[in-house]
């Protein structure tokens, strides 16, 4: 069984502070639009938050999975997807950012088997990724290094990955990038035009 998290988070700081993933897009929200993209692929979904978060959140009637620790970054969203995957008895473990709406409707039966990540034009996306449970205790010990070492370099999630072999997988067809992030107002103009055409 493969579930998959949102990773709603992050702070927005070069949009001015804001929860991206509840930025408008059309007539719904960025995590509208993942949330509609993934559900049909998984047997379950959740959000990963900031514990100040979890308001804004809990409208979407999903688990909402607050951080443990603050300011550690995306780390913290998938140590509690992985748990939660644990706690449910998953295989595997989809990781996504909630600012990146377009997700392909094929995403995650093309990650299969884990650990995989999206890559596209020689770019790896080590967050949109299928994590295996199963290395639940050695995040666990990653993530416990970096939190203690107090190096903020220590807290990315690709070193991680390349560690347990996530391999990358290719959405290199189509002329629109289906892994465009939003950091700036004119990133999320550009998506709005892209889902009004």
């Amino acid at each position: 069984m493969i579930l998959a998290v949102i990773l709603a988070g992050g702070r927005g700081s070069r949009l001015g502070g804001c929860d991206k993933p509840l930025l408008p897009l059309g007539h719904h929200s960025l995590i509208e639009e993942i949330i509609d993209r993934v559900t049909p692929q998984v047997r379950g979904l959740a959000l990963a938050t900031r514990p100040d978060q979890i308001g804004s959140y809990e409208r979407f009637n999903l688990p909402v999975l607050p951080d443990r620790f603050e300011g550690l970054g995306p780390l913290c969203g998938v140590l509690s997807a992985l748990e939660w995957g644990a706690e449910r008895g998953a295989s595997g473990v989809v990781t996504l950012p909630g600012d990146t709406p377009f997700i392909p409707r094929d995403f995650i039966e093309r990650l299969v088997p884990g650990p995989a990540c999206a890559a596209r034009e020689d770019r790896v996306h080590p967050l949109l990724a299928l994590w295996p449970v199963s290395c639940l205790e050695r995040f666990h010990d990653y993530f416990e290094a970096a939190r203690l070492s107090g190096i903020r370099r220590a807290l990315a999630i690709r070193p991680f990955a390349e560690a347990i072999g996530v391999r990358p997988v290719s959405f290199d067809e189509g002329d629109d990038d289906p892994f465009y992030n939003i950091n700036t107002a004119e990133d999320l103009a550009r998506l709005a035009l892209r889902k009004v055409s």
